[in-house]
């Protein structure tokens, strides 16, 4: 301002009172960098590789395109006809190739969660509308392209966070690639201090509860901690709501029309279930009974109570009775083992008969079971027309689990001797009748011979002093289970044998919405039911930019629900977490997203990568500082070349100070005054030596008491004593 007047008037100063402000910069600018279908403004192509900001998904759908349509999306439409009637069902299957180009899904995720503006920077293009130097992309085959578009990133200033959505489908990429991408993005933030980046993992383990994605991040990531502080990953991927985008005129639909309901499926259901009840049936047959099991219908029981009741007690009995039941002795050993043991009293022998029905019930049920096997093997073998090496081996697998059942002196065979010994064992009203049924006559089936068939008892001891564990030299039961699993095997790869194709098949599904609509409409609503499952982090900028704006960037984005998400790929538990959240060797934390009965499904975690840094711990601490630094370098930006004296230094204080006032009452900086949340030091002998001013520095030293979220709340109780 002017202060020699040489002409006579007036002359208006304005006397400045207010300390310049600092305009607080936007926290939560996410930059996608991927692939799109278009990157297109006024002329083919100019958007690419040229950062874009946008601030709606329509604006997205603009410049950039949609996703590019799954081609693989299978359709089937199955008639079942019975008695005149038609049944009809539709099967339609997740796209069998899907296409790797995320980007448009993922900014529907980002907007749905409360995204706002971003920036968009294409790196290749898979749609049509390209310039003549643009080549059509059909696949990502490195991260190269991504690279590249980190590269233009670092010329913009204003976005604040870094996500590469498209970077999981990159071709047989390998874990050194895959996190050196996200290295080189972390880098980028350690240098211009002004942004921060969201990691994914590369892939993830539904299966396992350790991993190795998380392994394999944490041993490629770098590890320096003024690098870690820059950066959050978070797991495992999330499953949506969201559609995929196809085209009717590319989806083929399969139309069949059979006379069977389901036929394998069905076959498989009947073997299993014979399976599951042959098991228990054959455990209990085989068991061999301790001191005080009670296991009616086990032959080792049948043949203990033949022993107590007949007194079978010394050595030539015993002899004889072994030999009998190993396949060695002859009638006449068994009748010398009758005449040593005594004969059944009439009482024993109606306990025997209680006995020996639930014997004969538990093999009739044993039969039934494999009759249900074999004639869901026959009816595999009549629905499948076409593959003959099919219907062989399940017709050979069928012989092989027969066999033991129906061939001479097998099972079956054996369990018609057995009844009809039962039958008389009713009918005998003496003690000679009853010692006949129970040890035969020359030439005539015995109890013991019967049952020797089908279990082959061998021990060191007395056969009928049974001891705790038991060798089988002849058991009829021992495949039976893997001979069921055979014939499962088998019926598996037979193909149902469709008697005519229906009339929508090998049409498109545009095609059909004249012949059938409503089965059209049907086929939509499916495929609208398919879920695709996306990487987290473009959730996570929207949830950045909902808590920024809602509460403020010092708020951790944490303990908030998703939107558009039906689960995440990976159900976490407490002692998942544990592993995810603390990190021992290199500290590098990896917060959990987890779903909660009555919850949902919330971000459960709010740690950058350095977890074992007490300074920059937590995500909001290191964003709110982001935008304290970038604020305050900003708008000090206007005292560069400014006289380097007290006057300078006060308005340059006075507005810091202004700006954290503001910050402290909005909730960011902890502290019952001011004073205790942050300091302001600038100047002579505070900050600066006379040397600093001589060499034109300006040094402002700010410390901040920024608020720290409360990740673990622990509820201490104790007893009370009685005071009264």
């Amino acid at each position: 301002m002017a202060t020699t007047y040489k002409t006579p008037g007036v002359y208006v100063e304005e006397i400045v009172k207010f300390p310049p402000s600092v305009a607080q910069v936007e926290t939560a600018i996410p930059a996608f960098i991927g692939y799109t279908e278009k990157a297109t403004n006024k002329i083919n192509g100019d958007l690419k590789l040229k950062p874009t900001r946008i601030t709606s998904l329509l604006e997205y759908e603009r410049f950039f395109g949609f996703a590019k349509p799954e081609t693989t999306i299978s359709v089937t439409i199955n008639d079942v006809v019975d008695n005149g009637t038609t049944t009809r069902s539709l099967i339609v299957n997740q796209p069998s190739s899907r296409q790797p180009f995320l980007m448009y899904y993922s900014m529907q995720l980002f907007f749905a969660n409360g995204g706002g503006p971003c920036y968009i920077i294409s790196v290749g293009r898979y749609g049509d509308d390209l310039d003549d130097a643009d080549t059509k992309v059909t696949s990502i085959n490195d991260s190269g392209e991504l690279k590249k578009g980190l590269l233009e990133l670092e010329k913009v200033d204003e976005p604040t966070l870094i996500l590469f959505p498209d970077a999981t489908q990159v071709t047989g990429i390998n874990a050194t690639d895959f996190y050196g991408l996200y290295n080189d993005a972390l880098n980028q933030c350690r240098k211009l201090q002004d942004r921060f980046t969201l990691i994914d993992t590369l892939s993830y383990d539904a299966s396992s509860p350790t991993d190795t994605n998380i392994d394999d991040l944490r041993g490629v990531i770098s590890s320096e901690k003024d690098t870690l502080k820059y950066g959050a990953a978070y797991y495992p991927h999330l499953e949506t709501i969201l559609d995929y985008r196809y085209n009717a005129s590319e989806i083929m639909i399969k139309h069949f029309t059979s006379p069977t309901p389901n036929a394998m499926s069905t076959v498989l259901s009947d073997l299993a279930g014979s399976k599951n009840a042959i098991v228990p049936l054959i455990n209990k047959l085989k068991t061999v009974p301790g001191t005080n099991d009670n296991l009616t219908g086990s032959i080792a029981e049948v043949l203990k109570f033949i022993e107590s009741a007949a007194g079978f007690n010394n050595a030539a009995a015993t002899a004889a009775a072994e030999a009998v039941i190993t396949g060695g002795g002859t009638q006449a050993d068994a009748d010398a083992a009758a005449a040593a043991a005594g004969t059944f009293t009439v009482a024993k022998n109606n306990e025997f008969i209680l006995l020996f029905e639930t014997l004969n019930k538990d093999l009739a049920n044993l039969i039934g079971e494999k009759e249900k096997i074999k004639k869901a093997a026959l009816a595999a073998i009549a629905s499948d027309e076409e593959d003959q090496p099919t219907r062989d081996a399940i017709t050979a697998a069928l012989k092989t689990l027969t066999d033991p059942f129906e061939l001479d002196d097998k099972i079956e065979s054996v369990k018609t001797n057995l009844a009809d010994l039962l039958a008389k064992a009713k009918t005998a009203n003496n003690k000679v009748k009853i010692t006949a049924n129970i040890k035969g006559a020359p030439g005539v089936p015995t109890v013991l011979s019967e049952i020797s068939k089908i279990l082959n008892f061998t021990s060191p001891a007395s056969i009928l002093d049974l001891p705790a564990a038991i060798t089988f030299d002849v058991d009829l039961f021992a495949s039976i289970v893997a001979n069921i699993d055979t014939i499962t095997a088998a019926v598996t790869t037979a193909k149902p044998n469709d008697t005519n194709n229906g009339a929508m098949n090998g049409r498109f599904l545009a095609d059909i919405t004249e012949l059938d609509n409503v089965t059209y409409n049907k086929i939509l609503s499916e495929i609208s039911n398919l879920s695709i499952t996306l990487p987290p982090s473009s959730a996570i900028a929207g949830i950045y930019a909902r808590v920024d704006s809602d509460r403020g960037v010092w708020k951790a984005p944490a303990n908030v629900s998703l939107n558009y998400v039906i689960a995440p790929t990976v159900k976490i538990t407490n002692n998942i977490q544990d592993g995810l959240n603390i990190d021992t060797v290199a500290g590098k934390s990896i917060n959990a997203i987890r779903t909660f009965t009555g919850k949902g499904t919330l971000v459960w975690g709010s740690r950058t990568l350095a977890g074992n840094d007490s300074e920059w711990r937590y995500v909001p601490v290191r964003r709110f500082f982001n935008m304290a630094e970038e604020s305050i370098k900003k708008a000090t930006e206007q005292f560069v070349f400014e006289p380097n004296d007290a006057n300078t230094w006060i308005r340059v204080r006075a507005m810091i100070e202004n700006f954290l006032i503001l910050q402290w009452r909005a909730g960011a900086l902890a502290g019952a005054k001011p004073e205790q949340a942050f300091y302001v030091r600038i100047g002579l002998g505070q900050t600066m030596s006379a040397m600093d001013i001589l060499d034109g520095k300006m040094i402002i030293e700010i410390g901040m008491a920024v608020v720290r979220p409360a990740e673990f709340i622990i509820l201490r109780f104790s007893h009370k004593m009685q005071e009264s």
